[in-house]
C-alpha cells in the first residue's frame, strides 16, 4: 500500500499520480489525499482519493502528516523519498529517489514532492486517463469560433502566485516580450494563425494584447481551459505544470515553444524540465528585449 499526501493543483497532481502509478506494484493499492482536481478533469484515475475539506485539511496537514512522517523516520513504516541537490545555494528535486524499508515493509509513505520530470514516470501508466467528455465538448464549442483553416495557437500566461514566487532568488514571471516575440514568429511562419489565450489573469491579457487581432481570451473554468489546450495544434508555454501537461495531452502538435531553463529561465539554470518535443526559447538581457530560438530541443537534453 502506498500512502501519499498531495500538494498543488492539477499539473502537480498529474506528475504525482504518474510517479505513484509507476512505482506501485501490480496489485498495490494507492491511497491519496488531495487529488480532487485530477478526478475533476479526468476519467480513468486509478487511486483511492480522500477528498479535501476544511476540517480534513487541518487534521491532515497539522497532525496526521507529521505522525506519518514520524512513523517513517523511525522506520516503523516504509518510505519513499525523492533526493535533492543544491544549485546556486538553492535546493531542487533530482530525478532520483530512495526506498527506506521499515518494520511494516508493505506500508509505504511516499513523502510529498512534485516529481516534475518525464524521467520520473512510465508514460504507459497515463493511457487510462481521458479528459471528461463534457469538458471536451465545451472546449470544441469554444474553439468553433475559429476558422477551420487557421493554425490554433494556445498561449498560456501564468501569473497569479508566480508574482511572488522566486527560483534561485530570481523572479520567474515571463515578460510580455517573450509572448510577443513568439506570436510574431507564428504570424510570419504560418499563412493563417489564431491565438487562444489561457490565463489566470484574463484582464492582464486583454490589456497587454488589445491590439492583436485573431485572438480569443478564455474565461472558462480550469477544466475547460485544460481541454481547450489539448485541442490546439501549436502552443506558447509558460513555465507552469499546467502548460507542461496541456502540451503533453495535445492530440496534435505542430510547433510548441517553451522557455529555455523552464522556471530557471532568468538564472539560465534548469529548474524542472520542459515537456518533450518542445523548441526552447532563450531570453537574454536584463531588459528582456533580446530573445532567440535555441537550436537545442528539449528531447535532446
Amino acid at each position: 500500500m502506498l500512502i501519499f499526501i498531495a500538494d498543488g493543483r492539477l499539473g502537480n497532481n498529474l506528475f504525482q499520480y504518474a510517479f505513484l502509478k509507476t512505482i506501485a506494484g501490480k496489485r498495490e493499492k494507492i491511497i491519496v489525499y488531495g487529488f480532487d482536481d485530477l478526478f475533476k478533469v479526468f476519467d480513468g484515475v486509478d487511486v483511492i482519493n480522500i477528498r479535501k475539506n476544511k476540517f480534513l485539511n487541518i487534521l491532515m496537514y497539522k497532525f496526521l502528516r507529521y505522525f506519518l512522517y514520524f512513523l517513517a523516520d523511525k522506520k516503523i513504516i516504509s518510505s519513499i523519498q525523492i533526493e535533492y541537490e543544491y544549485v546556486k545555494g538553492y535546493r531542487r528535486e533530482t530525478e532520483k529517489y530512495r526506498f527506506m524499508v521499515g518494520l511494516m515493509r508493505n506500508v509505504k509513505l511516499v513523502k510529498t514532492a512534485f516529481f516534475q520530470s518525464e524521467k520520473m514516470f512510465d508514460k504507459n501508466v497515463l493511457k487510462s486517463l481521458v479528459i471528461k467528455k463534457e469538458y471536451v465538448e465545451e472546449a470544441r464549442k469554444f474553439l468553433s469560433q475559429i476558422p477551420d483553416d487557421a493554425e490554433k495557437v494556445c498561449v498560456h500566461i501564468r501569473r497569479g502566485d508566480y508574482k511572488n514566487f522566486k527560483v534561485y532568488g530570481e523572479d520567474c514571471l515571463l515578460p510580455v516580450t517573450y509572448y510577443r516575440f513568439l506570436i510574431d514568429w507564428f504570424r510570419k511562419n504560418f499563412k493563417k494563425t489564431f491565438f487562444i489565450f489561457l490565463s489566470d489573469e484574463p484582464d492582464f491579457v486583454e490589456k497587454n494584447f488589445s491590439d492583436l487581432e485573431n485572438k480569443l481570451i478564455s474565461k472558462n473554468s480550469m477544466e475547460v481551459d485544460f481541454a481547450i489546450f489539448t485541442e490546439c495544434t501549436s502552443a506558447i508555454l509558460s513555465a507552469s505544470s499546467f502548460s507542461w501537461w496541456g502540451c503533453y495531452f495535445m492530440r496534435k502538435k505542430n510547433v510548441i515553444f517553451a522557455p529555455r531553463y523552464w522556471l530557471g529561465w532568468k538564472s539560465k539554470v534548469y529548474y524542472q524540465s520542459p515537456p518533450p518535443d518542445t523548441i526552447l526559447v532563450e531570453i537574454n538581457g536584463t531588459n528582456y528585449d533580446i530573445l532567440k530560438i535555441s537550436l537545442e530541443r528539449v528531447d535532446l537534453l
